[in-house]
C-alpha cells in the first residue's frame, strides 16, 4: 500500500491530506486510504524480510531519519513542535476488548509511537509503522478529526 513520495514532497502531501474533506465511504486512491474519519498514507517504507539483520537495522535507521526529517519540516511549517504519543496502551486496550475509534484502533495495532499536532481541528500524526523487526515498516501520515482516545 506504500505511496512512495520523494522526501522533498512529503510535507506538501501531508498538508494536502490535512485540508482534504473526508469521504462518505472508505476509498483508496494513489496509495492513500481515506475513510469518513481519516486519511492514511504510507509515504515510504522498507521491507525487513530481505538481507541480514545488519541490513535491516540500517534500513530502519534510514526510515527513522526520514520520519524525523518530515517531523522537523512540519514543525517549521506549523510553527509548533509535535506531542509524542506512545500508542502501545492502545494495543493493550484493543486486546482487552475495548472498541477504539478509527484511525486510533489501526494506529494502536501498527505504530508504537506517533508525533502528533492538532491543527485547525484536525489531528495529524507522523510515525513509523511496524511493531516487529521482521515485518515491513513504513513512514506513515494520518489525518483525522477524531480525538485520541
Amino acid at each position: 500500500m506504500t505511496f512512495r513520495v520523494p522526501a522533498a514532497d512529503r510535507a506538501a502531501v501531508v498538508e494536502q491530506l490535512r485540508t482534504r474533506a473526508f469521504p462518505e465511504q472508505r476509498t483508496r486512491t494513489e496509495g492513500i486510504v481515506s475513510a469518513p474519519s481519516f486519511h492514511w498514507a504510507e509515504l515510504g517504507g522498507t521491507a525487513l524480510w530481505e538481507g541480514d539483520v545488519a541490513d535491516a537495522e540500517e534500513r530502519k535507521g534510514c526510515l527513522d531519519a526520514e520520519c524525523q526529517g518530515l517531523v522537523r519540516a512540519l514543525a517549521r511549517k506549523w510553527e509548533a513542535e509535535p506531542e509524542t504519543f506512545g500508542l502501545m496502551s492502545l494495543l493493550m486496550r484493543d486486546a482487552g476488548g475495548e472498541e477504539l475509534p478509527e484511525p486510533w484502533d489501526l494506529l494502536g495495532r501498527s505504530v508504537p509511537e506517533l508525533n502528533v499536532w492538532h491543527v485547525e481541528g484536525r489531528w495529524i500524526g507522523i510515525g513509523v509503522s511496524g511493531l516487529a523487526q521482521d515485518h515491513e515498516q513504513a513512514l506513515i501520515a494520518v489525518v483525522t478529526g477524531t480525538d485520541p482516545p
